[in-house]
């Protein structure tokens, strides 16, 4: 049986909405919280990267004027999994909120990946590095790569601290994305 994770934002693009399955992977991504929490709080306060709050915009702008459906595919990985992810986004007109739904499409486990750890143990380095929110690809030496592909070509195990993280869009997600937005 495969659960899908909800939630949803009001007009505002504040949540309005968590589902308990929503609760639940967040906790198994290190985020315990509560519903309570969750609710009122602005969508964007989790998505600090511009391009990446735009498209995003530019999807719920046309879910509400479409009442279209728009589905897409991105990645949501753990230290030790790559998760393939399916989003459904749709407009619900009755209470005027935009709905998120995810489900897990697949999942391969991978040899623990700190660089994606929630909250890492080790201490961080002034370097950061971009990772793609979509694909989960980071932006190594001038080419968006796979985390373990990074990893290695960064020697980052071996130093005594990991960079910090910053999420953007790697160039392939966002054509992609902004290609299901245009083709209404």
């Amino acid at each position: 049986m495969c659960i899908t994770s909800v939630h949803r934002v009001d007009a505002g693009l504040r949540i309005s909405f968590v589902s308990a399955e929503w609760l639940a992977f967040a906790a198994e991504n290190g985020r315990e919280t509560t519903a309570a929490a969750e609710l009122g709080r602005p969508l964007f306060s989790v998505i600090v990267d511009e391009e990446t709050r735009h498209i995003y915009r530019l999807l719920i702008e046309r879910a509400r004027a479409t009442g279209e459906v728009l589905q897409f595919g991105y990645r949501c990985d753990s230290p030790d999994c790559r998760r393939w992810m399916q989003m459904q986004m749709r407009y619900l007109a009755d209470s005027d909120e935009v709905e998120f739904a995810s489900r897990l499409l697949r999942a391969a486990p991978r040899p623990y990946m700190p660089l994606v750890a929630a909250h890492r143990s080790r201490q961080t380095t002034p370097q950061v590095l971009s990772m793609c929110s979509w694909c989960k690809a980071v932006l190594a030496e001038q080419a968006w790569v796979e985390v373990e592909q990074a990893v290695k070509q960064l020697h980052l195990f071996a130093a005594d601290a990991m960079p910090r993280i910053t999420h953007g869009i790697c160039p392939d997600c966002s054509k992609r994305l902004l290609s299901l937005e245009s083709s209404s």
